[in-house]
């Protein structure tokens, strides 16, 4: 009897590679966070050095049902108004249905 090496049919995972990969994707959201965050940096500092151009509000009619000019009320009066009594109403009606027929099967 005769005894030979055993062959390992296998792969050996590169590990370096495997730990770089998975921390690249644990700071993938931080990443990702910083360039949304310089990204709404930047546009604010544009929007405060950009000039734009106004509308003229006068001309505007913002209004669109007219209105009196007196702004928002709010719940004024609102104490002044009688309370409104609601009727009670029943949940409806209960009915007994009746029985099955008897069914009778013979062979």
């Amino acid at each position: 009897m005769s005894i030979r090496p055993i062959d390992f049919n296998g792969m050996v995972q590169n590990t370096s590679e495997l730990s770089t990969t998975k921390a690249q994707e644990d700071h993938k959201p931080l990443i990702q966070q910083e360039f949304a965050t310089t990204e709404m940096k930047q546009e604010a500092e544009v929007s405060t050095t950009t000039i734009r151009e106004q509308d003229n509000v006068a001309e505007n009619d913002t209004d669109a049902d007219g209105g009196d000019g007196t702004g928002y009320k709010g719940n004024q009066n609102r104490k002044n108004q009688p309370k409104k009594k609601t009727e009670k109403m029943g949940d409806g009606s209960v009915k007994v249905k009746s029985k099955h027929p008897h069914f009778n099967m013979s062979v």
